[in-house]
């Protein structure tokens, strides 16, 4: 099999909290993707939320079925999974069903709090990740939403788990857009002092014919082969990485990985997607409410498997083992770029 579409090589994400306490200009917040289906990020749900969220032992019960059909990492989401009081419970938890890689992806704001209670991270956790797109406190406030004092506040936090939790690797991701592309080389020299890595994501289009989403992406969009040449401009040289992602590291050790879209793995279902996504059709989704889906579907549109419902009737594990074989089989690695852009008719413009 392709290296590429190993399990293993995979982490599932499991949104554990449907809310946010950022509204980051990039994202759809508190929005969710309908309306009537809310939830922040990455909750890609099929209720309302009104009908409520999974139980803490409902999700350590799908994480063991995960396990069960061969993924050996987890990356738990949201919205803000820290708002999940039973999120370290999950990841002991995970730890003890025996993944290998357990990971976290939060904006950092509730680091101090929980470091003052607890007194570090769970030690079972492998990778923290952190949402930080800058270093300037202005910039943080306009990206955010939430005031410029909070900057600080998470900066502090993840100094504290580098004392405290020594052994653990932690990343920052960053959306790169226009406008901050003049700045990027000198995020890249902060992030040498704070992080172990740095993670640079594209954005998103999921509503290519809203006149202002495709305003905003035409103006904000900047494509990983610029990020490249711009980096590889200033002395940084990349080589593709396992998952297809390419991959550098600075003197000091931090290792800068770009989002490669165009390698990411797609499917059929893909083809004629609204969606310009950063992910592809590649693993394992769970939301809030036990939805499981193989990728963003924003619409709810595409087939689906009720966690919850399978669960109840003993047949989670079969449902997922031909729900992954069938998209595994589907995966291959293709170009979307170009095909996207054309389809929509969208002009990206570039600056080097």
């Amino acid at each position: 099999m392709n290296k590429a579409l190993q399990l293993e090589l995979r982490k599932a994400r499991i949104a554990i909290s449907p809310v946010c306490n950022f509204h980051c200009k990039y994202c759809d917040g508190n929005k969710g993707r309908q309306l009537k289906k809310p939830g922040a990020m990455e909750d890609f749900r099929s209720k309302p939320l009104e009908r409520g969220v999974i139980d803490t032992e409902t999700y350590i019960k799908i994480i063991k079925t995960l396990y069960d059909i061969g993924f050996r990492g987890i990356t738990l989401t949201g919205g803000e999974p820290f708002l999940n009081e039973d999120w370290d419970k999950i990841v002991k938890k995970a730890k003890q069903i025996g993944m290998k890689q357990i990971c976290v992806t939060t904006n950092g704001t509730f680091l101090k709090y929980y470091l003052g209670k607890n007194g570090c991270l769970p030690r079972e956790l492998t990778l923290l990740t952190i949402s930080f797109d800058t270093f300037d406190p202005k910039e943080f406030e306009r990206i955010t939403g939430v005031s410029k004092n909070k900057l600080h506040q998470i900066i502090e936090g993840v100094r504290i788990v580098r004392e405290r939790n020594p052994g653990l690797t932690i990343r920052a991701n960053k959306v790169v857009t226009r406008s901050g592309l003049k700045s990027l080389s000198t995020f890249i020299v902060d992030c040498d002092k704070l992080f172990d890595e740095v993670n640079l994501l594209n954005l998103i289009l999921k509503e290519p014919k809203n006149k202002i989403n495709k305003k905003f992406f035409e103006r904000e969009f900047v494509s990983p082969y610029e990020i490249m040449k711009i980096l590889s401009q200033g002395g940084y040289k990349f080589v593709m990485g396992p998952k297809y992602e390419p991959v550098s590291q600075t003197p000091n050790g931090l290792k800068i990985i770009l989002k490669d879209t165009d390698q990411a793995l797609r499917s059929t279902l893909c083809d004629h997607c609204p969606v310009y996504c950063q992910e592809g059709f590649y693993t394992i989704r769970v939301a809030t409410d036990g939805t499981i889906r193989a990728c963003i579907d924003y619409k709810n549109e595409l087939p689906y498997i009720d966690g919850v419902d399978e669960l109840k009737k003993g047949i989670l594990i079969k449902t997922l083992r031909e729900f992954m074989k069938e998209t595994l089989e589907a995966a291959r690695l293709q170009n979307t770029l170009n095909d996207f852009f054309k389809r929509y008719n969208i002009n990206i413009r570039k600056i080097i």
